[in-house]
């Protein structure tokens, strides 16, 4: 239920006309939100169904897979639409969710409004952050170092605390309107409580009672991704954990994915806002809106800007295809994996250098800034650091000869020599013990255990591939453990989630009136007249009225008077045809009538 796995939309257009109005109209209003009333009498007829034919079409999606449910544990049901089902739902369903003017032949998009705006067209006013992926490879590598030290309370210690602050790019404005519930809110900020829970939840950390430390073999398999599958694994629990749970929401978020325009393209946000009966005339934005906008830019996946008339606009910075994807095979081009050594100790890093590289180069250079282009600095901190944990000096100018695409100044390579021979002096001098050395603090690289020879090995496992890169199905776990204190309320939170078999008593016995009831057109006295739109009510099915030629369908809703009784209920023009109108008639109104059975009954 948790992934995103790729359900065609034609498996949708397999359904019957009943299935597919019901599965609208509960996508629409509920999203993949638990809900325990299926539909009302009046939100059937919307659909021009009556409630026999949206309770019969309501079991067999049930029975299909596209409805499942749980239990409470006082007994009661809750139904809910499978996450997995929601890409092409929100594909299919577009234009019922709310307008969607994309969708328009391009001929047609300069009436509709919907042309291409430029970048010259658009101001600013939330710039993305630095990209999440490449944030949290600088972070792991920080934190590989030493483990994040816990006190007595379970929480980091101040001074590493301000040290993580200050390594990270993300900043707390841009999360601070999700008002996540999250544990030590007066000791983590929002931007700190979400870097470690996502980390967490990816199973890239583990906490026990002294620390938080790397989980080795999840870095492992984390480093053999490309960034699209990054990018994708982080951006599941950015909407499972992150985002709020209201089926407004939830739309927005997948609409803001699947209907909006590709990578670096600008498109109007309001074009994607739910539409929901009921919902008022205030043409302003909802909050929500805004808010996961601004955290979409603290991740680095986009960025939003104003047009002139102050229209809200949004373009992605990674393609939003991908995001959603199940499967994402991507080659690593051997080619792109090439940065460059600049004289004054700078490394200028491409976005595109896939993670592995970046991963070492953390490793024996600081971080400067983190763009498209990142720029790190070689430093004798460094350098010692990485010697300290098994990657030398010679090791450290073997790969930066390897993929520095125009070499390595002469005077760089002399100075890592230096100060990587300066490490082996002084460990000599302590005995070849560097855990004696008082200057440099000794850290488990990689592995928690093992010689410094182990953890030389263990560095280099992670050397780029070629090819195809080694996919995994999922880092995320549902429900795994992190600093959020509440997960979104889902029906997948429940622990009885054994099926649950659909009752269908409540479907109308046929076999109790008269077969003439719905087999034939009949003039009956008003009595008998009566007794079968009475009927209809309690079975809650249409009935079919004709005068002379003319043939309307009704699903009744309530009989007044006595002699002179009228009939309230929702006009259908055809059979399957959605209402249009609630009206009051009376018997005389028609000649002849019927009670229709619905189909497979």
């Amino acid at each position: 239920m948790h992934g995103h796995e790729a359900v065609d939309i034609d498996e949708i257009m397999k359904l019957s006309a009943t299935e597919h109005s019901v599965l609208g109209a509960l996508f629409h209003k509920h999203a993949c939100q638990p809900f325990s009333v299926m539909m009302t009498t009046a939100e059937s007829a919307e659909e021009g169904l009556s409630g026999a034919e949206a309770r019969l079409g309501f079991m067999r999606l049930r029975q299909k897979g596209w409805i499942e449910a749980v239990r409470k544990t006082w007994g009661e049901n809750l139904y809910y639409i499978p996450l997995r089902y929601i890409p092409a739902l929100t594909v299919a369903y577009a234009n019922r969710v709310g307008k969607h003017s994309f969708l328009i032949h391009e001929q047609d998009q300069k009436e509709s409004g919907t042309q291409m705006v430029s970048g010259g067209q658009i101001h600013v006013i939330r710039e993305a952050r630095a990209d999440i992926a490449a944030e949290i490879i600088h972070i792991l590598a920080w934190i590989a170092r030493d483990g994040l030290t816990l006190t007595n309370k379970g929480t980091i210690h101040k001074r590493m605390l301000q040290r993580f602050i200050a390594l990270t790019h993300l900043c707390p404005d841009d999360f601070a309107a999700l008002n996540l519930d999250y544990e030590h809110p007066d000791i983590y900020p929002v931007h700190v409580a979400i870097m470690l829970d996502m980390l967490l939840a990816l199973g890239l950390l583990h906490k026990d009672q002294e620390k938080i430390r790397v989980h080795d073999e999840t870095l492992g398999h984390w480093l053999e991704q490309p960034w699209s599958c990054m990018h994708r694994e982080i951006f599941k629990v950015c909407m499972e954990r992150y985002g709020v749970n209201s089926p407004a929401e939830q739309h927005f978020r997948y609409r803001l994915v699947l209907l909006g325009k590709g990578q670096e393209t600008w498109f109007n946000i309001s074009d994607l806002i739910p539409h929901f009966k009921g919902g008022g005339s205030n043409t302003g934005l909802p909050e929500y809106v805004q808010s996961w906008l601004n955290a979409l830019a603290g991740w680095g996946y986009g960025e939003s800007g104003v047009n002139a008339s102050g229209d809200l606009f949004f373009r992605w910075l990674v393609e939003p295809e991908e995001l959603l994807s199940f499967k994402v095979q991507q080659e690593l081009d051997s080619a792109k994996n090439v940065f460059f050594v600049q004289p004054d100790f700078e490394i200028m890093v491409p976005a595109e250098v896939v993670p592995q590289v970046r991963w070492k180069i953390e490793n024996c250079a600081e971080l400067l800034s983190c763009d498209r282009m990142s720029i790190y600095r070689v430093t004798k901190e460094q350098i010692v650091n990485a010697s300290h944990r098994g990657f030398t000096s010679d090791n450290v100018v073997e790969f930066l000869r390897r993929y520095a695409a125009t070499g390595v100044p002469e005077h760089v390579y002399h100075a890592i020599q230096q100060w990587g021979n300066e490490w082996e002096r002084l460990k000599a001098q302590r005995g070849g013990n560097a855990e004696k050395i008082q200057s440099i603090q000794p850290t488990d690289f990689l592995c928690s255990k093992g010689s410094r020879e182990d953890k030389s090995t263990e560095i280099y496992k992670h050397e780029p591939r070629v090819g195809l890169s080694g996919l995994r199905e999922s880092f995320y776990v549902h429900g795994r453990e992190g600093l959020i204190q509440k997960e979104p309320d889902k029906a997948s939170s429940y622990t009885h989630r054994q099926p649950i078999a659909e009752q269908s008593d409540d479907l109308p016995e046929f076999g109790s009136i008269p077969d003439m009831w719905h087999n034939d057109w009949r003039r009956y006295h008003i009595s008998t007249t009566r007794q079968i739109t009475a009927k209809a009510i309690e079975w809650q099915t249409k009935l079919g009225l004709r005068k002379e030629q003319s043939e309307v369908y009704i699903i009744p809703d309530q009989i007044q008077g006595q002699d002179d009784w009228t009939l309230t209920g929702w006009i259908v023009p055809g059979a399957d045809e959605r209402a249009i109108e609630r009206c009051t008639i009376s018997p005389m109104d028609w000649d002849k009538i019927r009670l229709i059975v619905p189909e497979l009954i």
